[in-house]
């Protein structure tokens, strides 16, 4: 890797800036001096130049650069270049009215043209080299048809800014700017920038900070690129009209051509679709996958016209009705005839023991790596020396390394992803008033829900989420103390389990608490834990300092939340009260992808990308629950069956959702974004043919009847 450049290189972009700042007076000057107006334009297109100088000088004055100093005078003199030919573009405009003997009516529009194709152009450019080292084996009709993309956009914003370039730098922007923030999603997530992301921005700056920020020689070609584009937009101008009425109808007839622009692109992006019309398939597993191989643009407009939850072929509500009561009625037949479930409905209706979930940031247990294993780990120990659960086991997630609102989603409504769709965030898109939730099924039965998350609020929109999933209460980061103990990226683990137990012994009434942690959230850099207590491990074959930094920091962390947990479960033995305790993980972190990769190389994808979902999970009680020994039955489930198999161990009623989502575990014992697993052990893809493909589509019906149908 190339080394951080020294904050001394910074002079090398500011006096470039200060150099185009001189020019830019001298010419404006100059202009008062020969009597001749001076336009807006004539101070702000250098002046957006200059800004790209003095960004960069403030990224090497920080320490965030780390190219080569060739690269930063390249940057440095080609900015500044462009910015100086924008201070030209009156004259070079002029020379051109000239030659065209129509008065501007020919030649101009095609200027306008070929210059906002230019830019076009190069904003894709900008928006694929700023991070992805495969730009130049995107096929070129992918890379048209984003060109194609930027123009129409460019062409909407040249009319709607009466036929000059300076709306159409906002495409400019949006493309060098989605390409920056992709080369920071792929270096912290190797993760793709999804449509609903945009909803998650707010959430996406609270959660920003544990991360290093730094750019390579890549970003910096990518802001030459729009430098050199927003000179080109510079030379739009359009001819002067010099009556009145001509002006106003001019502006008029501008504005009814944009629109008509933009409803085109709308038609377009409603009734094309990308993936047939370009005759690809987007990786709904990993679409970093696709991004790089066919480009940002078609791969972001192909995700998006995915949005919509599609509607089962052949679709009725009576289809899902009789689906659902055929699951139901082997329930009825099989579980529910249980002895040992008959006595805990029986213990429950007496007990109504409080029930506490705790989802843990980013907890795992990696030993699954056998690599890891090897090296000596064995995972998290009190965790794991558990014995008294009620059942526990691995947990499949439907997301890797981020997306905790997902994890949330399918623990509280039994909904699973994988049937709304990959890269989909329900709390960001949908009003969820209407979806039956475990915190309403509970409230039926006389139980006061709260939620617990030490964040904003208003991070994944769980401000109006929670509320209308049910719960009466949020507990927020506004509730801890502002000197409350913090670890790694938040307030610790244990931090937030006082304010549980504060809430059990205050309250003696039936509750649920669900507490959704912040301690081990990414980024896991070196210095983000004390420095006495990181682990070292290291596997075999992985070489990266910096994965293994980001690999130790992370364990160091799960070794942290292990302590807290022995705190948790001593004070519930003692609390006198009974108590269920669901713990699980939301997601693996973000390094995995890195790690699994080195570890297993030459996989195929299906069993190289199912062990980045697996998380865990135990359920786990303070007292003798009826027809359970208590002796850690280990079973596999998703997450979106957690809370149904929770609630059948202990007694508590059940939907009929629920009851065919248990029936359905004879057959598929988990299914999440990624795939499912059949009862013959082997993962199968979502839509392949396999042994269990009719009791799929029945759950997808089913999922459609109970979440889609209701959030129209």
């Amino acid at each position: 890797m190339t080394d951080i450049l020294p904050s001394t290189f910074a002079i090398i972009p500011l006096a470039a800036a200060i150099g185009l700042v001189v020019l830019t007076v001298a010419s404006a000057l100059r202009t008062r001096t020969y009597g001749r107006r001076l336009a807006a334009g004539d101070i702000l297109w250098p002046a957006a130049h200059i800004a790209l100088l003095a960004v960069m000088a403030y990224l090497c004055h920080a320490g965030m650069c780390i190219f080569e100093p060739g690269a930063l005078v390249i940057f440095s003199l080609v900015v500044e270049a462009a910015g100086a030919l924008t201070l030209a573009r009156s004259a070079i405009a002029g020379v051109l009215d000239r030659m065209d003997p129509a008065s501007g009516r020919i030649l101009r529009p095609v200027r306008d043209v070929a210059l906002m194709t230019a830019a076009s152009v190069l904003s894709v450019w900008a928006l694929e080299r700023a991070w992805n080292a495969q730009y130049a084996r995107i096929p070129i009709l992918f890379f048209g048809v984003a060109v194609l993309v930027v123009l129409l956009a460019m062409l909407a914003l040249y009319f709607a800014g009466q036929r000059t370039g300076a709306l159409c730098t906002l495409a400019v922007a949006v493309c060098g700017g989605f390409g920056v923030a992709q080369y920071f999603i792929q270096q912290f997530k190797s993760a793709a920038i999804l449509p609903s992301d945009l909803l998650a921005l707010q959430t996406a700056a609270a959660v920003s900070g544990g991360y290093t920020y730094q750019i390579d020689r890549a970003v910096a070609e990518s802001l030459i690129a729009v430098a050199v584009a927003l000179t080109c937009l510079s030379f739009i101008q359009p001819a002067p009209a010099p009556e009145r009425w001509r002006r106003a109808a001019r502006v008029g007839v501008n504005l009814c051509c944009a629109g008509a622009v933009a409803a085109a692109m709308a038609l377009g992006f409603t009734t094309v679709n990308f993936e047939e019309a370009l005759d690809f398939t987007y990786d709904r597993w990993w679409p970093i996958a696709t991004y790089s191989s066919c480009g940002f643009i078609p791969s972001f407009i192909a995700v998006a016209q995915d949005l919509p939850i599609p509607e089962p072929d052949d679709y009725t509500d009576e289809q899902a009705d009789e689906a659902e009561d055929a699951l139901v009625a082997a329930y009825d037949a099989t579980l529910g005839q249980n002895p040992s479930r008959i006595a805990a409905e029986q213990q429950f209706a007496e007990v109504k023991p409080a029930i506490i979930t705790i989802m843990n940031e980013s907890f795992s247990d990696l030993s699954v790596y056998d690599g890891l294993r090897e090296a000596g780990y064995t995972g998290p120990a009190y965790y794991n020396s558990l014995s008294d659960t009620l059942q526990r086991g691995c947990l499949m997630a439907s997301t890797n390394g981020g997306g905790t609102a997902n994890s949330e989603f399918e623990y509280l409504t039994g909904n699973s992803i994988a049937f709304v769709g990959n890269g989909k965030y329900p709390y960001q898109l949908y009003n969820l008033s209407n979806i039956d939730s475990l915190p309403k099924q509970l409230a039926a039965l006389g139980y006061r829900s709260r939620a617990v998350h030490p964040q904003s609020p208003t991070n994944w929109n769980r401000s109006m989420v929670y509320p209308q999933l049910g719960f009466e209460d949020f507990i927020s980061n506004d509730d801890f103390d502002e000197d409350a103990p913090h670890y790694h990226s938040g307030v610790t683990d244990r931090v937030t389990y006082d304010k549980v137990l504060e809430h059990l012994r205050e309250d003696d009434g039936p509750q649920f608490i669900f507490d959704v942690t912040m301690q081990n959230h990414s980024g896991y850099d070196a210095g983000t834990v004390p420095e006495d207590e990181p682990m070292d491990f290291a596997p075999a074959g992985v070489t990266d300092a910096n994965l293994l930094t980001q690999l130790n920091t992370y364990l160091t962390c799960i070794e942290a939340s292990d302590r807290d947990l022995t705190y948790l479960i001593d004070q519930l033995r003692t609390i006198g009260r009974p108590v269920v305790l669901v713990f699980f993980g939301d997601h693996q972190p973000n390094m995995t992808t890195a790690l699994n990769d080195v570890l297993y190389p030459g996989e195929d994808n299906l069993s190289h990308q199912w062990r980045l979902f697996e998380s865990t999970y135990f359920v786990w009680a303070n007292y003798d629950v009826a027809g359970n020994d208590q002796m850690s039955f280990n079973q596999e489930l998703s997450i979106n069956e957690l809370a149904a198999q929770m609630l059948y161990m202990i007694g508590a009623p059940l939907t009929d959702y629920q009851k065919a989502l248990l029936a359905s575990r004879s057959e598929i014992t988990s299914i999440s974004a990624n795939g499912y697993r059949g009862a013959d052990g082997l993962c199968y893809e979502l839509d392949a043919n396999s042994p269990y493909r009719s009791l799929v589509d029945e759950l997808r019906t089913i999922q459609y009847r109970n979440f889609a149908r209701k959030i129209r």
